[in-house]
């Protein structure tokens, strides 16, 4: 028989095998996910750490689908699932509310969950489907603040989750040999497409309007719904390009928010709007574990150009243009003519930029008009022009998930920041040249300066 928290009528354990109708496909693809995850520590510890619940080695985590609760709110509101976390002295509970394919959230029907959540006494409500955002702690939907004052509200995109188990194989963190079978066999259930999990694969209806409207010189307005549209598709992009960047190197790859936006995704894309009306630009700085500095990433709707790049201090201890540049080219690949590197003068010195190949034959052709000074910083870049495929909803998302990984391969592997040298140690650099006459062999030779 069952053991069920207090607040449960009735409800099952979530199940491998789930006997579900073939209508049930969201249920079916919740229950399977949730009763590996209870099977499999790693995964507990990664996915519920990004809800702020901590998953230790003594720690019970039970997962249960067709949830009866006592204290009902509306009739027929029942969650596809509940998690429960126990430590042994505390105990943290979530209701599951998952969805499938195109199917999305809505405002109206989180907020029955969350209203369900409190009536009982339940800690959060965490909601899947293919929508992205930016953290687990933001939500696709807005509701009532009142409602979450005691009811945390999460979200993880089924894509984030296949990402997560993706790279939990790729680490071999899990070892034990029925956790691994179970996790391969999850990888390989979520990345089929019969499931229903999808990846963001294309922008916005209105992005090819928008894509006109610049083109043709048109002047884009903050209040547009269309322009909205596009700034909220490129964080749902920005969030996959992440995720599919993770996959690329195997490690949790995120982006870089400005502070004042980090809990506070209507102002973000606010901002979004304002830079994309006035500078007809969208972009994102986009962070790799342990590379040698952060990858920008540029759309310009004007030019219909995606350019990434890289930037890093110049090594100090080169005291040349010249040498300071072959620093950098000898980290650089030589076949791909569409790199460039741009120079960073002191002062107001405007920053010049050279092709690779200008720069191999000539590693002086990037100085400025001032021969006595050397630039303080490079940036490299890879700027592709799509031309009519910037234009395409599609293209344009496959364009740029071919781009940003291919700048890693050629260079975000490549690139190392220069570090100054240690110093020598004192004694070592006040002890004489071994071929260095010292003073006591002078005098004893008789051959002091001024002797004749």
């Amino acid at each position: 028989m069952t053991d069920f928290p207090d607040f449960i009528v009735s409800g099952d354990e979530a199940r491998l095998f789930p006997i579900l109708a073939e209508t049930s496909k969201e249920k079916r693809v919740a229950s399977i996910f949730l009763a590996v995850m209870t099977q499999i520590p790693a995964m507990a510890e990664e996915i519920l750490g990004r809800v702020g619940v901590r998953v230790g080695k003594r720690t019970r985590v039970r997962a249960f689908t067709e949830v009866v609760l006592k204290e009902k709110v509306v009739d027929g509101c029942r969650p596809d699932g509940l998690l429960i976390v126990d430590t042994g002295r505390t105990q943290w509970s979530a209701l599951i509310e998952a969805k499938i394919g195109r199917n999305e959230l809505t405002a109206e029907q989180v907020s029955k969950y969350a209203e369900l959540a409190k009536a009982n006494g339940i800690d959060a409500v965490i909601t899947i489907s293919n929508q992205f955002v930016s953290r687990a702690d933001h939500s696709p939907v807005s509701i009532s603040k009142t409602l979450l004052r005691k009811v945390g509200l999460f979200h993880w995109s089924w894509s984030y989750l296949a990402t997560a188990c993706e790279i939990l194989e790729y680490q071999k963190t899990v070892t034990d040999t029925e956790q691994v079978y179970l996790l391969r066999q999850l990888n390989h259930f979520l990345a089929h497409p019969a499931t229903g999990v999808e990846r963001f694969t294309q922008m916005t209806p209105s992005w090819k309007d928008v894509t006109q409207a610049v083109l043709n010189d048109g002047a884009l307005k903050k209040t547009a719904p269309e322009v909205e549209a596009v700034a909220a598709s490129w964080v749902q992009e920005e969030r996959d390009l992440c995720l599919h960047m993770s996959s690329h190197v195997g490690q949790a790859v995120s982006t870089r928010v400005e502070r004042k936006f980090t809990d506070d995704p209507a102002a973000r894309l606010k901002n979004l709007i304002e830079t994309l009306v006035s500078r007809q630009t969208l972009s994102s700085v986009i962070r790799v574990p342990n590379c040698a500095s952060e990858m920008d990433v540029c759309v310009d709707l004007a030019r219909r150009t995606v350019a990434v790049s890289m930037a890093l201090k110049a090594p100090g201890d080169k005291k040349s243009t010249k040498a300071r540049i072959n620093w950098l080219l000898r980290m650089l690949p030589d076949d791909d003519d569409r790199l460039l590197v741009r120079a960073h003068w002191p002062g107001r010195g405007a920053p010049t930029t050279k092709d690779l190949k200008t720069l191999r034959d000539d590693p002086t052709a990037i100085q400025n008009d001032n021969p006595e000074t050397t630039p303080h910083s490079f940036e490299v870049l890879l700027v592709e022009n799509l031309g009519k495929r910037f234009s395409g909803r599609r293209t344009f998302i496959e364009d740029i998930e071919r781009i940003v990984p291919s700048f890693y391969d050629l260079v975000g592997v490549n690139l190392k920041a220069w570090q100054a040298p240690p110093p020598k140690p004192v004694k070592a650099r006040s002890e004489p040249d071994p071929g260095e006459l010292t003073q006591a062999d002078l005098e004893s030779t008789g051959a002091l300066p001024g002797d004749e």
